[in-house]
């Protein structure tokens, strides 16, 4: 009997000890996950109410809206970022207040890749200003070459852009090649979005979904060829086949024409030659 209690109170202390390190382990790891959680916080690019984040959906109805769009490409794992976020805020609260009319946005190139691709960013932080000179008309970009303060960044939103060449989308299509293959992308690019944003129910990159749209058109186009082909070929043989018919046969239901005889005027060449035998006898 006495066995039996030193047994049950063993068992029980084994499994109260295995309890206990159960919860240590699921201590540890929630403070883990929760150690994980902060450092993420801390590399994440910090937000802010004066800039607009893009996305598919944002990036397009932003540029429908404003004329002028000042984008600032980032990345959360971009050192330099991290290190101007406070100076880009400042900035854009001060821009807020002094050109309303300027949108002042930031662009994840981890989440809108085509975004980064289609303005060729090839440093982070890039800043690249959009603006549309006429009601309609293909907005102009270019990249901003002031200074990453506050004050200089106002200057350039204020009039200071004019300093910088635009390089693509353009105010006149005709101006040079290069200015006309920047209209082509520009539109392709706004086809892109389109395309996205209406038909894209599947969460595929905008540029993987318009290649996929495009072959599907292409397939479909090429299906649809080949069977007016078809119609058309048939059509056109039985078009040629009828007239050949009809040819044939009103040539055999016409009536054969008769020869023209020859008519002679004067005596035949017989009697010609016996005429010539009888003057030579004499």
């Amino acid at each position: 009997m006495k066995l039996i209690y030193l047994l049950s109170a063993v068992l029980a202390i084994v499994g109260s000890a295995r309890n206990s390190l159960a919860q240590g382990e699921a201590a540890q790891y929630s403070g883990e996950l929760e150690v994980e959680a902060a450092a993420e916080a801390k590399q994440l690019v910090p937000k802010s109410d004066h800039i607009i984040e893009l996305d598919r959906t944002v990036y397009h109805s932003v540029l429908k809206v404003h004329d002028m769009v000042l984008i600032e490409f980032y990345a959360n794992w971009c050192a330099a970022c991290h290190a101007m976020s406070s100076e880009f805020d400042a900035f854009a609260k001060a821009a807020s207040k002094k050109y309303p009319n300027v949108a002042i946005a930031r662009a994840d190139i981890t989440k809108v890749e085509y975004l980064s691709s289609s303005y060729m960013v090839s440093m982070l932080p890039e800043l690249v200003f959009v603006r549309r000179p006429l009601p309609g008309a293909t907005p102009e970009v270019r990249y901003v070459s002031a200074n990453f303060t506050t004050s200089d960044l106002l200057d350039y939103i204020g009039g200071g852009w004019t300093v910088d060449k635009p390089v693509g989308g353009y105010t006149s299509l005709w101006c040079t090649p290069t200015n006309l293959c920047g209209h082509i992308g520009g539109l392709i690019g706004e086809c892109v979005v389109i395309l996205d944003k209406r038909f894209n129910r599947f969460d595929l990159p905008p540029w993987a979904f318009t290649a996929a749209f495009v072959s599907v058109l292409y397939l479909v186009g090429q299906v649809v060829i080949g069977l007016l082909s078809r119609v058309f070929r048939r059509r056109y043989r039985a078009h040629i086949n009828q007239k050949f018919d009809d040819t044939i046969r009103g040539s055999a239901s016409a009536p054969p024409t008769p020869k023209a005889e020859s008519k002679s005027s004067g005596p035949s060449s017989a009697a010609k030659r016996a005429k010539s035998k009888t003057s030579k006898k004499d």
